[in-house]
């Protein structure tokens, strides 16, 4: 019988290395390689030698140094930058802390940017798959509209179709009664304040959060264990809510005898409960809880009630004039406060007359105790700072500037319509039947959410998230179009001023890439937290 089968060689050697694929491949990435390492190394070397010629790594001996190229930083920037973020800047600070300065102002924007963002995109998202069809179209259609708009464009319509066509700052809007304030300035809004004993109230609160933590791991593994429900909501909110408390009233009981106020001696005033005597008697009334009503009713004029208000000098900025105007407001004193940048002015202006009260710590009165009588103010570890209308702009509280707020409200819109897509997506992407198990077992459609849904979905969301995230921090450089200094600002001034472009654009490009790094560690560590364990 004749033998058909083809006689085909084993022998894989005898394919020339030129005619092997894989050869070629590995060949062809090496060569691929070799060619940008060549041109990077070619760019590199034409801008150092260039920037040798210019002198931009001349050290003040005369030798040559990388690092010298970066002198220029401790210069004077002499340039303002018109709003700053946890430090303090003037014209007279270096180059090095405008940056810093422009730094810390980006990082607040991507900080609350991606709070807002989230928030908003998950609530779009949810709502985009709703039954009810005016809630889904709304959602769709914000989408829609973002996604295909330019963000450019968009802040250019906030600021100066939105926030500048504001009323003036003495006609501000204030919604529902509420004590915000949207004007032409910026929005103006409540804020929290600690006061100097109110860090025994932060500690109680690491305190109470490292404690609540133990307990949800702890009751956690025992529902694991023993396949009961432990009602660990329910313990961790009681621990927090008793804990706190309790360095409440130690904060508040450290607090007693911190601050205090200088009163003029001929008001005759011996404690605080004196000062509505004051202005009642000036205003020729029984009580001041009255003193609306009387202005409603024509009795009184709103200029004879601020012709009579207790006057206060204090420190711009400092925590003792926000806990005394608290208390103040409380008793239902009328009174207004004159601010001063330095203690020698307060105290100045204080001996001059110039107003009733001078209100500061025990330790600064106690040099000044001859100028007046010293009655005791009392202190809560956390007070709430109001915005009220002083002079020509609002004083207290939080302010947003409008520059600050057409940035952060527009980063927040376009992000939030990309990040609902996410989780709209993410949410599709778990089985129809989980839902319809957790109906069956009667869960509400919160709950199937909370606890079915959202942490299936949250694996399909997390990696198209992270870029969202880092979209935020990078379309932040756009802040210079309304005007906010963010890291791209300051630095593009600070390259206009200096001269030293590759330098400052080195800073830039090495923050935003150390801002994206992070962002995407903290993610990726989320992601693999969440990831599903395979056998």
């Amino acid at each position: 019988m004749t033998d058909i089968t083809p006689n085909i060689s084993q022998n894989e050697d005898s394919i020339p290395f030129w005619r092997d694929t894989r050869v070629l491949g590995i060949l062809a990435q090496i060569a691929f390689l070799a060619a940008v390492i060549l041109a990077a190394a070619w760019i590199l070397s034409n801008v150092l030698a260039n920037m040798d010629k210019l002198g931009a790594f001349r050290c003040a001996d005369g030798s040559s140094s990388f690092l010298c190229g970066f002198n220029f930083l401790n210069i004077d920037a002499q340039f303002d930058i018109g709003e700053t973020t946890f430090i303090t800047y003037d014209p007279s600070n270096p180059f090095s802390r405008a940056l810093i300065v422009g730094a810390l102002n980006t990082l607040r924007v991507a900080f609350f940017g991606i709070i807002l963002a989230t928030l908003l995109g998950t609530f779009a998202g949810i709502a985009r798959l709703s039954p009810n069809w005016l809630i889904s179209n709304i959602a769709k259609w914000y989408v829609d509209l973002m996604r295909n708009t330019p963000l450019l464009l968009q802040l250019f319509f906030l600021y100066f179709g939105v926030i500048l066509l504001l009323p003036p700052i003495r006609e501000a809007i204030q919604p529902f009664g509420l004590p915000i304030f949207m004007s032409q300035r910026g929005i103006d809004m409540p804020w929290p304040v600690l006061m100097p004993s109110g860090n025994l109230l932060l500690i109680f609160a690491l305190v109470a959060v490292i404690i609540a933590t133990a307990i949800w791991v702890v009751l956690g593994r025992q529902e694991i264990a023993q396949g009961k429900r432990t009602h660990r909501p329910l313990w961790v909110l009681a621990v927090l809510l008793v804990i706190i408390t309790a360095g409440w009233f130690a904060a508040r009981a450290a607090g007693t005898g911190n601050q205090a106020a200088l009163v003029q001696t001929e008001l005759g005033v011996t404690e605080f409960a004196d000062l509505s005597g004051i202005v009642q008697q000036r205003l020729g009334i029984d009580n001041l809880t009255d003193v609306p009503q009387l202005v409603e009713a024509g009795t009184l004029s709103q200029e004879m009630v601020d012709a009579a208000a207790l006057k206060v000098c204090a420190l711009r900025d400092d925590s003792t004039e926000i806990n005394l105007a608290a208390e103040l407001r409380q008793a239902s004193i009328p009174f207004a406060v004159q601010r001063f940048n330095r203690v020698n002015l307060v105290v100045d202006a204080f001996t001059a007359g110039e107003c009733d009260l001078y209100v500061a710590d025990q330790e600064s009165l106690h040099a000044v105790a001859d100028a007046g009588a010293q009655i005791s103010v009392a202190e809560l570890p956390l007070r709430l700072s109001l915005p009220s209308l002083q002079g020509l702009n609002f004083a207290g509280g939080y302010k947003l500037t409008p520059n600050f707020a057409a940035i952060l409200i527009g980063l927040v819109l376009y992000t939030g319509a990309f990040i609902a897509e996410i989780v709209r997506a993410g949410i599709q992407s778990v089985p129809k039947g989980q839902s319809e198990a957790a109906r069956a077992l009667g869960l509400s459609e919160t709950q199937r959410l909370q606890l079915v849904v959202l942490p299936q979905a949250l694996r399909v969301i997390i990696p198209p998230l992270t870029s969202q995230y880092l979209n935020l921090v990078k379309n932040s450089s756009l802040a210079i179009a309304v005007g906010y200094p963010d890291l791209w600002s300051t630095a593009f001034i600070t390259l206009n001023q200096s001269g030293q472009a590759v330098q400052v654009f080195i800073i830039v490009m090495a923050s935003y890439l150390s801002f994206s790094l992070f962002i995407s560690f903290l993610l990726n560590w989320y992601n693999q937290r969440i990831a599903l364990v395979e056998r």
